[in-house]
């Protein structure tokens, strides 16, 4: 059911999910799931929508940059989260869009037995604080991770899971969007 465009709706450019009800929304012409996608171990975790039509851009809708795979991260660069999930592990989702700094963690450290002890593969990556206190949470799922680089935004993962909400030693977990940078363009085809 949830690859079945008739089941979404796309909004840009709202900061309240309340004004869905006051905008038509774009509909989803297509769906497209990563073929590889492990629901078990979240391994490949991110969708593509085709919308039926374009976006307009303006201030408030605007894109964000596909990365090169190659594309340098530096150790704890600092990465904005967004979405209208929960503000705490349990909680209602928000009506206002909430925003937050985080910072990348290492893959080596998020993996290490103490973190997730080996669940993160190459194509997630951990962002967030060890120490908790910020991250996402409980609906938002999909939803940007993005980097400022040479002043040009980029799309780096993608909200996938994690262990809680901000609990110590469980950071976000993100699909690497680098590592689908390829198989993304060849979907647009």
């Amino acid at each position: 059911p949830l690859n079945n465009p008739w089941h979404w709706t796309a909004f840009a450019g709202i900061l309240r999910q309340s004004f869905m009800f006051y905008e038509s929304g774009h509909q989803v012409e297509k769906v497209i799931s990563h073929p590889n996608y492990d629901s078990k171990t979240k391994n490949n975790d991110i969708a593509l929508m085709k919308l039926q039509t374009p976006l307009t851009f303006n201030d408030f809708v605007k894109p964000v940059c596909l990365p090169n795979p190659g594309l340098l991260l530096e150790p704890e660069q600092h990465c904005w989260i967004s979405g209208w999930g929960a503000t705490e592990e349990k909680g209602k989702t928000s009506d206002v869009l909430n925003a937050a700094m985080v910072r990348l963690i290492e893959t080596q450290r998020c993996n290490s037995r103490y973190v997730y002890d080996n669940l993160i593969t190459p194509a997630m990556i951990c962002a967030g604080f060890l120490q908790g206190t910020v991250d996402s949470c409980q609906g938002d799922s999909g939803g940007p991770l993005v980097t400022s680089k040479d002043n040009v935004w980029w799309l780096i993962g993608d909200t996938s899971w994690g262990s809680g909400c901000a609990k110590a030693y469980r950071p976000g977990v993100y699909g690497n969007v680098t590592v689908f940078t390829d198989w993304i363009y060849r979907q647009m085809r």
